[in-house]
């Protein structure tokens, strides 16, 4: 677990600085009683970065590598110091950058209050879901849990793709070309039974939030699903909800969600990723959602 030492620190007593230990270090292959064994109570490790991964509970139980990136609070201790004693953890210092320093619980406090009343003020209809949670992260910069400059970490590109990709439904409704499509899918679809129609809905929908946004693909496939099911006779409520599940399950693709987007490149993840474990997800989504949908709709 974190060291008990941690917990009496203040937010101003508490300097970070990377490192890294090099391969003649007298760490390696010693825990962190060693560690704290040479640095007295001078040197505090707060966290441990080794081949993408990051440690900041635990770290009694981890064994010291070569190449390992040791996160380590400094107090009341000057420069040079500082440099002796990592020189004699036989660490390397790396570039400095601006590290965020551990929130006090009064400010976590204020954090998850924060965000309750936001979720409330959704809940309640009395704020839209953006301007909310704009409020709360105004709020978290305010009590200073995010730094005020949190928008410079915005993956704007991402955001703008987003935004680009949302009036593409607006446009093919506008140009009637979602009519054309429903009108074709119609008289070929009209001796299927309704249980292969939702089904084949339900495939192309998932598709297409893949490749496209998911709302997007709501807006694009929601008019051309009614109006089949119009044309052939049916209820309209069963192929608008298989449009509404198949445009949640943007599982297979990082493009498919701004979720798998963002999270793609801190969680190292490969294309093929999102296969392993979405295409199950879209399987088992597909075996209950429609017989589902049968037994409430019809």
């Amino acid at each position: 677990s974190i060291p008990e030492e941690l917990h009496s620190f203040k937010d101003e007593d508490l300097e970070e600085i990377e490192t890294m230990i090099t391969p003649g270090s007298r760490l390696i292959g010693r825990k962190y009683d060693f560690f704290l064994k040479l640095a007295y109570e001078e040197l505090n490790l707060l966290g441990l970065w080794r081949k993408g991964a990051k440690y900041r509970t635990r770290l009694t139980r981890q064994t010291f590598r070569a190449g390992d990136v040791l996160l380590i609070g400094i107090r009341d201790l000057d420069e040079e110091d500082v440099t002796n004693k990592i020189k004699h953890l036989g660490l390397m210092p790396l570039r400095q950058r601006e590290l965020q320093t551990i929130p006090s619980r009064s400010r976590l406090i204020k954090g998850i209050f924060f965000f309750l009343i936001s979720i409330i003020l959704v809940s309640l209809d009395y704020l839209p879901t953006a301007a909310a949670f704009l409020f709360c992260v105004l709020a978290f910069a305010r009590i200073k849990i995010i730094d005020s400059n949190f928008y410079r970490e915005i993956d704007w590109p991402i955001i703008i793709m987003l935004a680009a990709m949302i009036p593409i439904g607006t446009s093919l409704q506008t140009t009637g070309l979602t009519e054309i499509i429903s009108n074709g899918i119609s008289s070929y679809a009209s001796s299927m039974s309704l249980f292969w129609l939702l089904f084949i809905i339900l495939i192309v929908t998932m598709i297409t939030t893949d490749i496209i946004n998911n709302a997007a693909t709501a807006v694009i496939m929601a008019p051309i699903s009614a109006s089949i099911g119009i044309d052939l006779g049916y209820a309209v409520e069963p192929f608008l909800m298989v449009v509404a599940v198949g445009a949640s399950c943007a599982f297979l693709t990082p493009i498919g969600h701004q979720c798998n987007t963002v999270i793609m490149g801190p969680g190292n993840y490969k294309f093929t990723d999102y296969w392993r474990l979405g295409l199950p997800l879209d399987i088992l989504i597909i075996v209950i959602s429609i017989p589902m949908i049968l037994f409430v709709w019809t």
